[in-house]
C-alpha cells in the first residue's frame, strides 16, 4: 500500500470504502464531460482488484480531495480516444508487464486546486514507474483552457499556440511543468465541449536521455 504526505494531505492507495466518493469527485471536476467517459464507482472498485498499486486518493482528514486512476501500457503510435486507451472505462487493456504507466486521470477538488496537489500525484505515479520497472508515464492531457479561447480560434489553432509557447493551458501546460513532454495533438479524443474535445499525447521518461523516437 502506497502512503505519502504532500503539505497537511494524505495520498495513498484507495479502498473500496474510498471508491463512491471518488466517483462523486469525478462530477465536481469534470462537469462538461460526457457520463460514458466518468469513472463510476464500480470501476474504481474493479480497478483496485486490477492493479492496486496504479490508484491513489488524496486525503484532507477523511474527506476524499483527490484521485488518480493508471494502468500498464505499451505504446502504440498513433490516434485512440479516450474510450478505446480504457476500453470504455474497464481498463481490460491493463497490461501487468506494460513498459509504460498510462494515467487515466488526475482528479482535484477545485477548492483544493493551485496547491501543487496534482504535482504531487504525477511525481508519486513517477516513482511507482520507477519501482515497477517501467519507463515512465504516458497519458493525454485535457486542453481545458480551450473554452477561454473558442470564439477566438479552432481547437487545432489552439493546440499550436501551446506547441509553440504562444499559449498556456491549466492542464496540459502544468504537466510539461512537472516533466512531461510533447508527442501530439489528439482531436475528438473525448466528448468535453470546455476542452474543444482534445488533448496533447505527452510522455515522461524515467530515463532523462530518452527521446520520442525510443518510445
Amino acid at each position: 500500500m502506497i502512503q505519502s504526505s504532500f503539505k497537511q494531505y494524505t495520498i495513498q492507495t484507495p479502498t473500496i470504502l474510498h471508491a463512491a466518493g471518488m466517483a462523486a469527485l469525478q462530477k465536481v471536476v469534470f462537469p462538461t464531460l460526457s457520463d460514458e467517459e466518468l469513472i463510476s464507482e464500480e470501476d474504481y472498485i474493479s480497478y483496485l482488484s486490477l492493479f492496486p498499486e496504479g490508484q491513489l486518493v488524496v486525503l484532507d482528514g477523511d474527506k476524499i480531495i483527490g484521485a488518480s486512476t493508471t494502468f500498464r501500457y505499451d505504446y502504440h503510435p498513433g490516434f485512440h480516444t479516450f474510450l478505446e486507451i480504457t476500453d470504455n472505462m474497464s481498463l481490460s487493456n491493463h497490461n501487468p508487464n506494460g513498459e509504460w504507466i498510462y494515467g487515466v486521470d488526475v482528479s482535484i477538488d477545485p477548492n483544493y486546486q493551485r496547491q501543487g496537489i496534482g504535482g504531487a500525484i504525477y511525481q508519486i505515479r513517477q516513482q511507482i514507474a520507477k519501482q515497477l520497472g517501467c519507463k515512465g508515464q504516458l497519458t493525454v492531457g485535457m486542453t481545458n483552457g480551450y473554452y477561454l479561447h473558442k470564439n477566438e480560434m479552432t481547437i487545432e489553432e489552439y493546440c499550436k499556440k501551446l506547441e509553440i509557447g504562444e499559449l498556456k493551458d491549466p492542464t496540459v501546460s502544468a504537466q510539461m511543468k512537472n516533466g512531461f513532454r510533447w508527442i501530439e495533438p489528439f482531436f475528438n479524443y473525448l466528448n468535453d465541449p470546455k476542452s474543444g474535445n482534445a488533448g496533447i499525447s505527452i510522455y515522461w521518461p524515467i530515463d532523462s536521455n530518452m527521446s520520442i523516437d525510443d518510445l
